[in-house]
Parts: C-alpha cells; structure tokens; sequence
C-alpha cells in the first residue's frame, strides 16, 4: 500500500509539474563553457602526474565518482583513498579527446571522450584504453566550478 501511495504521490506532482509553465533557463555561456574547460584539463593534468590533492580540489566535498566495474566512490575521503591506491598501482598518461557541454543554472553536464596510456608500476605493458564519460559539475558559491559526479567506461567494453 505504502508503495503506491509514492507512486501516486509522484504522479500527481509530475502531472501538476507538467502542465505548468516552466521558468526559462539560463543559456549556456562562454564563460561557464571557458572555466568547465579549465577544470577537465585540470582534472587531466592532475591524473597525469599522480597528483592525488589537485584532483580533489577540482571535485565537490561530495562528489561521486565512477569508475568501471567497480562500485560507486563517495565523498571527498573515500575519493581519495580510491584515487591513492589507482596511482600507486599505475601510471596514467592521458588526454580529452572531446568534450560537449550543456550549462543549466548552477549545473552542468559534459559528454567527454578520451584517450589513456595505463602503465602497471609493477612492470608489465601500457594499456590503451578509449573512454567516455559524463562529468555533472556544480557551480560553488565563489562561482568556479566542480565536478561533482564523475562517471566513466571503456569502449572496449567488459574484459
């Protein structure tokens, strides 16, 4: 019963929802495109040498990340063990190879590709691997902009 009573309760805010006028939303901007752009690259660089604090400063206190075939990683903490233990097992050498954004008020949204270099530390060939992803940035109340859900696959698929 509980669960229909949600259902219902849903349906009524969707149909009210839908037959209102919706505010007009902000288009995106040059700016907010020019400083999302800024943190990608800045993601990327910071994945390049290991640098595991300058990857956190780009990324929301919760921030969710993920990754493939593991589960979800969340809140800065539990981002940064995640992210020690990547770069202590390999070498990552990698570029953005695409990118479309769509700014929404204080959101964002990017479609990414990219194209990475991962070499075990222990020895062992480089792995090349083309992504995809999508990166939800949140603007902050100073006005820059982080990623706050980082999600990602192989276009490899499963192995």
């Amino acid at each position: 019963m509980r669960t229909w009573t949600n259902v219902g309760a849903v349906g009524v805010l969707l149909a009210a929802g839908l037959g209102c006028p919706q505010p007009v939303q902000e288009a995106t901007t040059g700016a907010d495109v020019e400083a999302i752009n800024e943190v990608r690259e800045a993601e990327m660089a910071a994945l390049n040498v290991g640098d595991v604090e300058a990857h956190l400063a780009i990324m929301t206190d919760d921030c969710i990340v993920m990754p493939p075939g593991g589960e979800a990683v969340v809140g800065h903490e539990a981002v940064r063990a995640w992210s020690e233990a990547f770069v202590a097992m390999f070498e990552l050498t990698g570029e953005y190879t695409g990118s479309e954004v769509v700014v929404v008020g204080d959101w964002a949204i990017e479609n990414y590709t990219a194209a990475l270099s991962i070499t075990p530390r222990d020895g062992g060939e480089a792995a090349m691997e083309t992504i995809k992803g999508i990166h939800v940035y949140r603007r902050q109340a100073d006005g820059s902009w982080k990623i706050a859900q980082d999600v990602w696959n192989s276009d490899a698929g499963p192995m």
